[in-house]
């Protein structure tokens, strides 16, 4: 190839891929590079700062990966980083480098030299016409549960990969350390990536829940980007787009009476999809090429076990949209569509007053009632969330939360409760939070559910016993629950069921501080301020429940 025909080439990056660099494709042959539509949306829309939700083996990393060697082999200096979750795909991805590197060398005789290379680091060095050595790059790929490199290198590409399936936390035999290695990875890497045009920071992949960094990252630039709260453009692709992810209908994979052109009984999400696609532009027979695709994928995945609770990993796998993908894998306590359907209504709250954040302010003449849950200060959160109860209806109103001390939330929670209307205050008789909040006029005293005779006890009790039927009670009042505060939304995925002596029981598997103010104050809502009299000596006992 011209010299000439090269620099055209490497003026057109897209060009240069897909000419110049051959990659291995699912049928383990050697192709051009032909970026797909994923990977070309990604190419053509990407800014400086990406995060990428997408589907399974879509070919994101290798794109941004080859971007990265590229950037090393044109521009002298430049250093790329690639953060993987664990060693052996770090080897994988260091591998595929090479891979790119020696066949692009066998065209481009001129590419700067590979200089060395180990498990970690490949550095490239550019020379003159003379053989003098007149810069040099360096390619790093890393597991998130070892990177350290030199403090004082600045970082100009830098790549977070599959980063939902991070470790939260590290662990070695002498010490934890504190944060989640995406935390630390940020600290040590972000901050040495120079503000300058053409540096680049890229998160990329598929869900793995609610519970972790990448979801965090992901929520914050779909909605801070615009108000100023996140850097990061975000960018969603659902698997329908990718043109392999179809099955005809004389395929051998075929499902047992999924082999006519076009399927029958059609459930819900089916429905839904085939509007979606027709609104996509995508024919009616491809249509249903898809369906056929996506109902294989999932009955393999619940093949995996008898119960099929699998299944909510096609919806992780494969992403249809950027509220259900986020959906933990497992048992969910509470319905998944009630849930999803409550997330799409949420938004940021439209008012706030000292430290309350409010969807909808005090109403002349309303009660309400607020449901604390305190926390421990700095190590976990205090919640208190302030409610209108309607009949069989709630509506959330406002919501308080922070790093606070008991007697700091104590206080707070008083006067919060006291905007709403001088409201009912129910709280988690825990920690020892109760004795600051006795000076309150209007409180929650612990009620039997049987016989409703009220105790002598302040507060909302959480045991073995009591918390299924707090679960239970929230499951029944939710389809009516009206609600715009996404925490407390996102908790309630994180509630999950677990067999235990032979019994399904509710479990949380991840932060439950705004779920529990929530729960507390459904099983105190009718709870009203009255007269202390006549108290019951009967109230929950420790076999309750069992």
């Amino acid at each position: 190839m011209s010299q000439s025909n090269l620099q055209e080439l490497f003026r057109d990056r897209r060009k240069l891929i897909e000419t110049l660099v051959p990659i291995e494709n699912k049928d383990r042959q050697l192709v051009p590079f032909i970026l797909n539509p994923i990977q070309t949306d990604m190419f053509e829309s990407s800014l400086w700062r990406d995060v990428y939700v997408k589907p399974a083996q879509v070919g994101g990393t290798s794109l941004i990966m080859c971007d990265f060697l590229l950037d090393c082999l044109t521009f002298k200096g430049t250093t790329a980083v690639i953060i993987s979750y664990d060693e052996f795909i770090t080897g994988r991805l260091l591998r595929k480098a090479q891979a790119f590197y020696d066949n692009m060398a066998m065209s481009i005789p001129s590419l700067p030299k590979l200089h060395h290379k180990s498990k970690e680091e490949k550095t490239f060095i550019f020379e003159d016409s003379l053989g003098v050595k007149r810069g040099e790059s360096s390619f790093y790929i890393a597991s998130a549960k070892g990177f350290a490199m030199p403090r004082g290198e600045p970082i100009h590409d830098l790549l977070l990969d599959e980063l939902a399936f991070w470790p939260q936390e590290t662990k070695t035999p002498t010490v934890v350390e504190k944060g989640s290695a995406a935390e630390r990875v940020f600290a040590a890497a972000l901050n040495r990536v120079p503000l300058l045009p053409g540096t680049k920071v890229r998160a990329l992949s598929t869900p793995n829940g609610e519970d972790n960094d990448f979801y965090e990252m992901y929520a914050a630039a779909k909605e801070g980007k615009a108000v100023g709260k996140s850097v990061f453009k975000h960018h969603f692709y659902p698997w329908f787009i990718m043109p392999e992810y179809s099955m005809t209908a004389d395929s051998e994979f075929c499902l047992p009476g999924d082999d006519t052109p076009f399927l029958q009984n059609l459930d819900t999400s089916e429905t839904t999809l085939m509007l979606r696609f027709q609104q996509l532009g995508i024919d009616v027979l491809e249509a249903n090429n898809k369906l056929r695709w996506r109902r294989y994928k999932i009955a393999e995945m619940q093949s995996l076990r008898r119960s099929g609770d699998t299944r909510l990993l096609f919806i992780q796998e494969f992403p249809e949209d950027d509220v259900t993908c986020f959906q933990s894998a497992g048992d969910m306590w509470y319905d998944h569509n009630v849930v999803s359907e409550m997330a799409k209504g949420c938004y940021e709250a439209p008012h706030h007053n000292d430290f309350m954040d409010i969807w909808e302010l005090p109403q002349e003449g309303q009660s309400y009632i607020v449901a604390v849950d305190p926390g421990e200060g700095k190590k976990s959160l205090s919640v208190a969330t302030a409610w209108k109860v309607v009949g069989n209806s709630m509506k959330h109103c406002g919501t308080l939360a922070g790093l606070y001390d008991q007697s700091t939330m104590a206080e707070k929670s008083k006067k919060f409760a006291r905007f709403y209307n001088e409201a009912t205050l129910a709280v988690e008789d825990a920690l020892g939070f109760v004795g600051f909040v006795k000076d309150y006029p209007s409180l929650y005293y612990r009620t039997d559910p049987d016989t409703e005779i009220v105790s002598q006890n302040i507060g909302w009790q959480t045991t073995v016993s009591t918390k299924p039927f707090m679960c239970n009670e929230v499951a029944r009042v939710l389809p009516t629950v009206e609600c715009h505060d996404i925490r407390i939304v996102e908790q309630l995925r994180n509630i999950k069921e677990q067999k235990s002596r032979g019994k399904l029981i509710p479990v949380s598997v991840g932060a439950d501080d705004f779920f529990m103010s929530f729960a507390i104050a459904v099983v105190c809502r009718h709870a009203i301020p009255f007269e202390r009299g006549f108290v019951g000596a009967k109230g929950w006992t420790n076999t309750w429940g069992r």
